[in-house]
């Protein structure tokens, strides 16, 4: 969040009048704020202008970032009081939808906390969180916050401390409890910032504490003066668990698959989603040689492409689209069993192995992000999600489906061409197949609504990354020296997996047919889930997936290679 100083602008009056009635905390006041708006910018892995903020030893090696004591020179408070058009201005201001100014709340808390000293604990690590909403609104962010953890001590029902939260009446009917413009004089946001050895910290033992970012959104919320419609009402929601199902060799077994060659046509079909109106279409890709990676002399290439080199793949089908919500949801939210039960229908046998799949717990919050539901990919899903999603469908269906390899996924990706895209080398000509930075109006789209490929598929190119099997290894210094056949990273650490593809946030280096990039932890930083979830990437608003269907089924004992392996699925958190 930080350039070095060129010149000097004040502008205190602006937030003279936000006066703290108590010494600033690091870690209560100061801490949430640099992780949400500014480490991701400046962190071990990506530090712009050469500024570090994760740590406090970084933090404190350039001389004008943090100046104890005189916040007017101190580059990490007087750049976010410049004009927003200012190239100085900090955090950068790129479009209206994702980047705004930090609070005047927010400034006076730096401009404070650096005046009374800049006390940072040594052993105070920042991770990056991600900005909030632009708006903060009650139904859509604080709502379910209070539902999750606070509403079902304090209701109708069960009124603890005589204190009531699901009305705007009762939760504002105490004066102490939610005081708009003051969060640190609101027992609402201060009894959950305690520590949580004081028998006085909310929620209380045996229960989660609440999230770092749902900490930081309730300050904002009551910062902003506490805004709760009057008609809205709260009902105690409960936080869902997931209950283990079928191991992936015992599904492989009821399913009746065997190693060998499938008989069926290798020709494009449409496969019905039963109990649903979905459907959607596979393409026979004919398997071949190709050149994997792309050539050294390349001087577009990315840092992570491989070198290229002589790799072979067997026949396969591959998914026309990528994933859609539509399709995905069936799942992800139980929308399969929720229709059958609706239209009153006996559950089959391939209703009860696929119910018997493994389902992720509810999600926090709307995992769109408001950019769109019907006939726009999914996406934030880890990749044990996209690979659970493939062992459902494999039950739903009763055909073996999966994520491609990263060679499957390049090769359907390039179509027969040796050039940097599908369309040819000339990156002017991405907008007509693709969704990138430069026009997807900073969110996915539609899938299916630019060119696709000389294999007729769609997306291949941007719109989301996309999940392939391998893990993610730095390229070698050597491109192999024999052929390849149908190679498979098999991942053997949670981070980094390898997604493919480019999307809308990302601009054409990105989008090459062999552009590469690894998972990072950092793609579920608000995750609000203790322990975080192992289903949701809740930052990855740039990665979905597509299914492959093998021509040839592999055998149980590799099934795991492609399904979630007996020891992934064991070690899902439930209760």
């Amino acid at each position: 969040m930080i350039l070095p100083k060129l010149y000097f602008s004040l502008s205190f009056f602006l937030i003279a009048s936000f006066v703290l009635q108590a010494e600033v905390d690091f870690v209560r006041d100061v801490k949430p704020i640099l992780e949400h708006n500014c480490v991701s910018c400046h962190r071990a892995d990506n530090d712009k202008g050469g500024i570090r903020l994760d740590t406090k030893a970084e933090a404190f090696k350039s001389e004008d970032l943090i100046i104890p004591g005189n916040p007017d020179d101190s580059s990490l408070y007087w750049t976010t009081t410049l004009p927003q058009d200012d190239e100085l201005f900090m955090p950068p201001i790129k479009n209206e939808d994702k980047d705004y100014p930090l609070t005047d709340a927010e400034k006076k808390i730096l401009f404070t906390w650096i005046e009374e000293g800049a006390k940072w604990p040594d052993d105070e690590k920042l991770e990056v969180r991600n900005r909030l909403p632009k708006e903060i609104s009650f139904v859509e962010h604080v709502q379910p916050v209070l539902e999750l953890n606070c509403v079902a001590c304090h209701y109708d029902g069960k009124v603890k401390g005589d204190l009531r939260l699901d009305s705007f009446e009762y939760a504002f009917a105490a004066d102490h409890v939610i005081v708009p413009g003051e969060p640190l004089d609101s027992d609402l946001w201060v009894l959950c910032t305690l520590p949580q050895d004081d028998e006085m910290f909310m929620p209380p033992e045996g229960n989660d504490p609440l999230s770092p970012s749902d900490l930081f959104l309730l300050r904002r919320w009551i910062e902003e003066g506490a805004d709760w419609p009057e008609d809205a009402k709260l009902s105690p929601k409960k936080k869902n668990f997931t209950t283990l199902g079928m191991l992936p060799k015992d599904l492989y077994k009821e399913l009746g698959f065997k190693a060998g060659k499938s008989q069926d046509e290798f020709t494009a079909y449409r496969q019905e989603i039963e109990t649903s109106n979905l459907n959607f279409e596979m393409l026979p890709i004919k398997g071949g040689k190709f050149l994997m990676g792309s050539p050294p002399d390349d001087s577009n290439r990315g840092e992570n492409e491989l070198l290229s080199h002589e790799v072979e793949v067997t026949d396969f089908w591959m998914g026309k689209y990528e994933v859609t919500w539509d399709e995905y949801e069936l799942w992800m939210i139980n929308l399969d069993k929720d229709n059958r039960e609706y239209n009153q229908k006996t559950a089959d046998r391939s209703d009860t192995l696929s119910d018997a799949v493994t389902k992720p717990t509810a999600p926090y919050v709307d995992m769109s992000f408001g950019m769109g539901k019907s006939g726009h990919p999914a996406i934030c899903m880890t990749q044990l999600s996209a690979k659970m999603y493939c062992m459902w469908l494999s039950a739903r269906t009763g055909v073996f489906y999966r994520l491609p390899t990263e060679a499957e996924w390049e090769y359907a990706c390039k179509a027969g061409t040796k050039t940097a895209y599908s369309f040819g080398d000339d990156s002017k000509e991405l907008s007509n197949h693709s969704w990138h930075l430069g026009n997807s109006r900073f969110k996915y789209q539609r899938v299916g609504s630019k060119s696709p490929n000389p294999f007729g598929l769609y997306d291949m190119h941007g719109n989301v990354w996309e999940w392939v099997l391998d893990q993610f290894t730095p390229p070698p210094s050597q491109a192999p020296s024999q052929l390849r056949k149908n190679p498979l990273v098999s991942p053997n650490t949670l981070y980094p997996r390898v997604v493919k593809g480019g999307s809308w946030d990302d601009g054409a280096k990105s989008h090459r047919s062999a552009a590469r990039m690894g998972s990072e932890e950092a793609w579920k930083q608000q995750d609000p889930q203790i322990p975080k979830s192992v289903w949701y990437h809740t930052d990855a608003l740039f990665v979905g997936f597509r299914v492959v269907r093998p021509r040839e089924i592999p055998s149980i004992e590799d099934i795991e290679n492609f399904w979630p392996s007996e020891e992934d699925i064991k070690a899902i958190p439930s209760r």
